[in-house]
């Protein structure tokens, strides 16, 4: 496939802010403010009012603001009204969590979180990872319990807040990332993919079609859509290691398939979208492109399914990387391979 090296690009990784709760200064402080959330959350049997606790992080105040702003919020999740603590929250950060509350309601689960704060590497901004909650799935079955990343600023104030893949992938992204001295790429991929994992849970068809290029392929099952009005793909995958035999080619456009997703997104109450066994891979060739492939369990009010997808990634501008491909398919191929990024011959053009 041919990439124009000029091609829009869209902003994937949101800014970051800081906020959060109760900062225990010594063991028996954090101890009996533990005792205490638990015995309110067991008089009352509702919500619990979590705790955020940022282990080796510096004692100063904007640590102290950090964990007494999150915690305020934790205790507003099962609420959906952020408007009280809306000061610690940029005008982007307030929004995106609202939105989020708005299609999947949850509660947090935990008196005390113990995380750490992340300085994100490039930029002047925090991250706080692994605040476990709780979301309402209604009747539909699977574990109900997710985990929430929130980004902060400088400033300490709230800019972004997404579901987190599971802890041990972003170990062993940061792991792979220090080897192969790439870690602020693998640092946005995982943001860029938990976004695009939220997208889907809050239903956000807007950012959605931002994130892809618009000469994205789109490839479902074993049937690839591709957009027909490229001159460089000439109703093919030119150079593709995937055989006849395994893929059919089917001409759409980028706007059919937001649509296709509209009427998804309409007909389901409840929408869970779940990653699982990340591999990211880097392309030889070209250091700017990345492969990832994720397992997808999809579930919903109306219908539920798992299989596996790949996100083909261009960093060309580090600041707005965005997806050339995506596919989905059930299973594997009867070889045990899935589609990979060995599977695409990458030619970078200029725009006319």
């Amino acid at each position: 496939m041919r990439l124009a090296s000029g091609s829009r690009i869209y902003r994937c990784i949101s800014n970051i802010g800081s906020l959060g709760p109760l900062r225990s200064r010594s063991f028996c402080t954090w101890f009996l403010c533990a005792i205490l959330l638990f015995m309110f959350h067991a008089a009352t049997a509702r919500a619990v009012p979590g705790a955020v606790v940022l282990q080796d992080a510096p004692e100063d105040s904007l640590t102290w603001s950090i964990e007494t702003q999150l915690g305020d919020v934790l205790g507003l999740l099962e609420t959906g009204d952020l408007t009280p603590v809306r000061e610690g929250f940029t005008a982007e950060g307030l929004a995106t969590a609202t939105q989020l509350l708005e299609k999947v309601r949850m509660r947090n689960t935990r008196a005390v979180h113990e995380t750490r704060l992340l300085q994100l590497p490039g930029t002047e901004g925090y991250e706080v990872r692994d605040i476990r909650v709780q979301v309402e799935m209604g009747g539909t079955s699977g574990s109900p319990y997710q985990s929430l990343v929130f980004t902060l600023g400088a400033d300490g104030r709230i800019d972004g807040m997404r579901f987190a893949m599971e802890r041990r992938f972003y170990q062993d992204l940061v792991r792979d990332g220090e080897r192969l001295r790439d870690f602020v790429q693998r640092q946005q991929i995982l943001q860029c993919v938990e976004l695009f994992r939220t997208a889907y849970n809050r239903r956000d068809l807007e950012y959605i079609e931002q994130i892809f290029s618009n000469d994205a392929l789109i490839i479902v099952g074993r049937v690839l859509r591709e957009r027909p009005d490229l001159p460089t793909q000439d109703g093919r995958l030119e150079g593709s290691m995937l055989s006849q035999d395994r893929i059919e080619f089917i001409r759409r456009s980028k706007g059919e398939y937001i649509e296709s997703l509209r009427q998804v997104f309409r007909r389901n109450d409840f929408l869970k979208v779940e990653f699982d066994s990340l591999r990211v891979v880097r392309d030889l060739q070209d250091s700017q492109l990345y492969g990832i492939t994720l397992k997808q369990q999809w579930t919903s009010s109306a219908y539920s399914d798992t299989g596996y997808v790949f996100l083909l990634l261009d960093f060309a501008d580090p600041d707005y990387p965005i997806i050339h491909v995506r596919s989905w398919q059930p299973e594997r191929f009867d070889d045990g391979s899935i589609i990979s990024l060995q599977d695409f011959e990458i030619i970078r053009v200029d725009d006319p």
